[in-house]
Formats: structure tokens, sequence, C-alpha cells
């Protein structure tokens, strides 16, 4: 039978999956850059801004990861509209602003980062919806537990 533990586990394994993925990527994005500009026929100098951009990101999307993981700390112990969730969720979204930044930054370079960027953007935006939604969450519970 599938649980809630169940699915703050399965989140809490991708959570650190990516950031094996993400050190990964540190590791190898140089070299997958290299083989997609000589193959794709793009021009050399993308060999050196993609990575840039990546590498721009990763302080970010460790950022990211980071708080997920506080985030579904909290929810495992049943901590959910405190003030340390809200936090995190603030944190995560200004991240994802920071990457649609960036993402739009690098657009004179590489076109289909407008679409990463509009994505990041859309992302922090509905976190920052969320974000709202603990807030006032957070304080009807502290209304409640203050009423007799």
């Amino acid at each position: 039978m599938w649980t809630k533990d169940y699915s703050v586990r399965l989140s809490v394994f991708f959570t650190r999956l990516f950031f094996v993925i993400l050190g990964l990527g540190v590791l190898f994005v140089p070299r997958l850059v290299r083989l997609f500009v000589y193959y794709s026929g793009k021009e050399s100098w993308l060999s050196i801004a993609l990575p840039a951009a990546f590498y721009l990101c990763v302080p970010l999307a460790g950022v990211v990861l980071w708080s997920l993981e506080r985030l579904l700390a909290g929810l495992s112990r049943g901590e959910i509209f405190t003030g340390e969730n809200i936090l995190h969720l603030r944190r995560i979204s200004w991240c994802c602003f920071g990457v649609a930044g960036v993402c739009l930054g690098f657009t004179l370079c590489f076109f289909p980062f407008l679409l990463v960027s509009a994505a990041a953007a859309f992302m922090g935006l509905i976190l920052r919806v969320i974000k709202n939604v603990f807030q006032q969450a957070m304080a009807l519970k502290e209304e409640n537990d203050y009423t007799i």
C-alpha cells in the first residue's frame, strides 16, 4: 500500500539522485558540450558559453536540492506549516528566479536558453504562490493554537 511516508522517501531518493547527477554534470559538462558542438556543427565559442551558463547555475541548483532535502526532512517529521519550511520554499523560488536570470542572459548566445529561462521563472512563480499559501496556513494554525 502506497503511503505518504513512501512518497516522502521517493522524493528524498530523487533529490539525492539529482545531487549525484549535478556532481556528474560538474565533471562531464565541458566534454558533453564539446561533443554537442562538434556533432551539431554549432559555433566553437559555444563550447565556452554553454558550460559557463551551467556552472553559474550549479550553486543555485545545489541550494535548491539542499533546501528540498531539508523541506522533506521536516515533512517526514510531521512539521508542515512552519517558518523553516516557508524559508526553504522562499529560498527555492529565489534560486529558480536566479536560474531564469542567468539563462535569460545566455539567450543571446544560445536561443533555447529562453525556454529554460521561462520554465525556471514559471517554477519560481509557482513556488512563491505555494510559499504564500504555507504562510497563510501557518498564520491560521497559530491563531487556532491560541484559541481555547
